[in-house]
């Protein structure tokens, strides 16, 4: 299958995001990586592949890819990823009006993070703690 997508989103994606310190990523609702900002493209982000099949299936558990696109509507998940020994905030962003294409990026605020949000530091009911 060949993924078609305009000249103006990828040059629209370059504008926006390769300034962008953390790594980011235009792809397909199949999840294929369609581009990367400078950063991603420096880490040696693959394009043209689906970015799920980067590191261990198990990394990709907190993908919320799913809610973004049958909401249309970006959706963010703040947690602690044991594989990066960081906090991370994530986001999932539909492209408004090619709604099939999305944004994808973390930032490490582990050092902005509410302890609660590390694994064996909660003090109260665990239940409410993300990614712990």
């Amino acid at each position: 299958m060949s993924i078609e997508v305009s000249d103006e989103i990828r040059r629209n994606f370059h504008l926006f995001w390769d300034n962008f310190p953390t790594a980011v990523i235009l792809a397909y609702k199949d999840r294929t990586i369609i581009e990367v900002n400078r950063t991603a493209e420096e880490r040696g982000y693959p394009v043209g592949i689906r970015c799920i099949s980067m590191g261990e299936a198990k990394h990709h558990a907190g993908c919320k890819l799913h809610i973004a696109l049958r909401d249309k509507t970006a959706v963010r998940d703040v947690a602690y990823y044991d594989f990066l020994g960081q906090v991370a905030d994530s986001y999932w962003i539909p492209l408004a009006g090619a709604e099939d294409f999305y944004v994808h990026f973390a930032t490490d605020i582990t050092d902005y993070a509410a302890e609660r949000l590390f694994p064996g530091t909660c003090t109260s009911d665990c239940s409410s703690c993300s990614g712990a």
